[in-house]
């Protein structure tokens, strides 16, 4: 929960009645801390990107995005970059 008050998205609290913008111009500013959330919080987790990624977003992950996690250097980054994927950002 910290980590959305961050992002400037606490929990529960929305703006508006219609939620968090979803336009790029209103969270194109947080991609970097967003990162450092991800790096962070993948350094906590044991799971194995691959698997991660097939339980959490499967068949719409893209063939780029399941490049990208496969060519990672190590667990953590590989984890990292799973997070910051499109498909992981949308489900």
């Amino acid at each position: 929960m910290n980590a959305q008050a961050a992002l400037g998205e606490p929990l529960w609290r929305p703006p508006a009645p219609n939620g968090f913008s979803d336009s790029e111009a209103a969270w194109i500013d947080g991609v970097p801390r967003r990162l450092d959330i991800a790096n962070a919080f993948a350094g906590h987790v044991t799971a194995d990107p691959l698997s991660l990624l097939e339980s959490s977003v499967g068949p719409l992950a893209s063939s780029q995005t399941r490049e990208t996690v496969a060519r990672a250097e190590t667990r953590r980054q590989a984890l990292a970059l799973l997070l910051m994927t499109p498909e992981f950002l949308q489900s």
